[in-house]
């Protein structure tokens, strides 16, 4: 399985990707700085679906494309064939963010920064 993390915060991406590679060592795991550069390797690899991510661990708040700007380019791409598991991430619980999520059916969950051994379990054995 490839997991992608799209997170401004580097310290959060580099802990989330320790933690996965210790609980699913036999994943890939791709790591953006933002919704821009995530949403220009999915558009050019889109027709080698093996190389995109299955699941994507979104932040919300990043620079240059957020994680609601880049659910809505993801959406646009109109694939049939790329249908991504994908878990918003935040450092703050806001109301608004959750009920947003849920208008995406794209988006299975919203969870709260730092993950959990036990949270990233539960994404990776559903």
């Amino acid at each position: 399985m490839k997991i992608a993390v799209i997170d401004d915060d580097q310290i959060f991406q580099f802990l989330t990707c320790k933690l996965i590679e210790k609980i699913a060592p036999g994943y890939e795991l791709l790591s953006f700085k933002n919704g821009q550069d995530a949403l220009e390797f999915i558009q050019t690899n889109l027709s080698l679906l093996q190389t995109l991510p299955e699941l994507i661990l979104l932040d919300i708040n990043m620079p240059i494309l957020d994680g609601w700007q880049f659910l809505d380019h993801l959406i646009a791409l109109n694939s049939a064939h790329y249908q991504p598991i994908i878990y918003m991430v935040s450092s703050s619980i806001d109301q608004a963010d959750l009920l947003k999520s849920r208008t995406y059916v794209q988006v299975k969950g919203y969870l709260t920064k730092p993950l959990s051994k036990q949270q990233i379990t539960e994404l990776l054995n559903p």
